[in-house]
């Protein structure tokens, strides 16, 4: 036997047991195989799963005073690049002296009131993206925490600096993960335009290059704007970009790329291409031809 429909207004969203009530669906329907229940008093269809942010905002009944999104959690709600998965569960933090929370579906923390920074994203209290950064130390590799200090401070939505992170690490005391925290901030630089883009630069720095500069804008003889590239050395007149997925499929974006290059080329660039097959496995060599190009236009 079929279930019951669920009313409209529960029907394409995640819900609470309260909402349900409101609406008249009986606590049996509320049981019933076709509705997912990721943590106690919360409910959504299983044919209609919700996307990462909307499963984070269906814990918004279920948040106590003083407690707030955090960690990882709190980056998928800002938006920014960290690696978890959409089902994940989400990281929730307490005020001390509150106790932090334990339910099914939530990794709970503790923070005193200190060192907390909170607003409000999406409707929920939420760690800010410099505190988020701290938090997330406890989490993620030092590659993982730069590609994401790189896009705080880089998005204009964050309104976050350098020296922002450097304060909230300031603040965050003998916090897990402070080492890793330590290094990746020095190695944090604005203009990053992907996570990709990040893990070039890393690459090329790692292997002993110079640092290429990042958003580089390319303009011809009368300083008309011909550009605007991932990575750039200026004197040596070379261009790196980042060729996504999106350059190879879309056929209007590719044919707009090779127009540019042609242009950089005619005046007088060398358009140096990266895909993600040269950062995941063939680095070594992609640096290699850089470094070489380094070296003949130097």
């Amino acid at each position: 036997m079929h279930p019951r429909p669920l009313p409209p207004s529960l029907r394409n969203r995640a819900f609470d047991v309260r909402a349900a009530d409101r609406a008249g669906v009986s606590r049996q329907r509320l049981r019933r195989s076709d509705l997912v229940r990721p943590t106690r008093s919360i409910r959504w269809a299983r044919e209609r799963p919700p996307d990462a942010v909307r499963r984070i905002r269906a814990l918004r009944p279920i948040l106590l005073p003083g407690q707030f999104v955090s960690h990882v959690s709190a980056a998928v709600l800002w938006g920014l690049p960290v690696p978890v998965a959409e089902d994940a569960p989400v990281h929730v933090t307490s005020l001390m002296p509150a106790a932090q929370p334990r339910r099914v579906g939530v990794v709970g923390h503790r923070l005193t009131p200190d060192r907390a920074a909170v607003a409000d994203r999406w409707g929920l209290p939420a760690s800010t993206p410099a505190a988020l950064w701290v938090d997330c130390g406890a989490v993620l590799t030092v590659d993982e925490l730069v590609v994401l200090g790189d896009a705080i401070v880089t998005e204009p939505r964050c309104r976050t600096t350098i020296d922002d992170l450097r304060r909230a690490l300031a603040r965050a005391g003998a916090r897990a993960g402070v080492r890793r925290l330590r290094a990746a901030v020095e190695q944090v630089r604005v203009g990053a335009g992907s996570p990709q883009e990040t893990r070039a630069r890393l690459a090329i720095v790692r292997r002993g290059l110079p640092e290429p500069e990042l958003q580089v804008e390319i303009r011809d003889a009368a300083g008309c704007f011909v550009g605007r590239v991932d990575l750039a050395y200026r004197r040596e007149r070379i261009v790196i970009e980042y060729e996504g997925d999106q350059h190879r499929t879309d056929a209007e974006q590719w044919g707009r790329d090779l127009r540019r290059y042609r242009e950089f080329e005619r005046l007088g660039w060398a358009v140096v291409r990266w895909s993600r097959s040269d950062l995941a496995r063939h680095v070594d060599g992609a640096v290699g031809h850089l470094r070489s190009l380094l070296a003949r236009r130097g």
